[in-house]
């Protein structure tokens, strides 16, 4: 169903979030930051473990989408550094194809989901991350609850 000029559509709890995107892959970190900013999140990036780490140090994000292999760093251990600094957000793993087996060790350390960099990558990753930041947010009102 479209909506017409004089509908308003209600906003999404998601609307407006930020979104880490932590990526050596510079083409694909502006087509990932596209897809979400159209789907209405805000969003910023980083091709190196150390920005996204630098950046976070100082900034807000309601979820990180991090690749496990950057140039300068291993995913699993920029999630430790983060976690020790108690600057980590919530994070989905992103992964060439052959990592699952990796990416469900990081889903057992706290990530909420991991997408495989597949010919239909992107045009999953804006309703994945709508339905990890709608889970936290329910998840954030029932602790205040």
């Amino acid at each position: 169903m479209s909506l017409g000029r004089s509908e308003k559509q209600e906003p999404s709890a998601t609307a407006g979030q930020m979104v880490l995107v932590v990526d050596d892959d510079r083409g694909l970190t502006r087509l990932i930051q596209r897809a979400l900013e159209r789907e209405g999140f805000r969003s910023t990036t980083a091709s190196t473990g150390e920005a996204a780490q630098s950046w976070l140090m100082t900034q807000h994000a309601d979820l990180m989408l991090l690749d496990l292999k950057l140039q300068d760093i291993e995913g699993p251990q920029l999630v430790e550094r983060l976690v020790s600094a108690e600057k980590c957000p919530p994070f989905i793993i992103i992964t060439g194809q052959g990592d699952e087996r990796v990416a469900v060790d990081m889903m057992k350390r706290g990530a909420r989901d991991y997408l495989v960099k597949d010919v239909d990558f992107l045009q999953f990753v804006p309703a994945v991350v709508r339905r990890a930041l709608e889970q936290l947010d329910k998840e954030r009102r029932l602790a205040e609850a």
